[in-house]
């Protein structure tokens, strides 16, 4: 599932990587799309991770502390 920040990221290099080896135009464009797609996602789930972590920044576990 693509909710690691760095799985992201590795399917971005694929395809990047993909895209330099592509033989018709439309898929290289296609291709280098699906890289800036993966990396903006990266970019959004790192920061929503930010966020959460801002606003809870306790270990759930620690609430169970006496």
């Amino acid at each position: 599932m693509p909710g690691d920040p760095n799985e992201c990221r590795r399917r971005a290099l694929r395809c990047a990587d993909l895209a330099h080896t592509a033989k018709s135009p439309e898929l290289k464009s296609t291709l280098i799309d699906l890289s800036e797609n993966w990396m903006r996602i990266a970019l959004e789930l790192e920061h929503t991770y930010a966020l959460m972590l801002m606003e809870n920044p306790e270990p759930v576990m620690s609430h169970h502390k006496h």
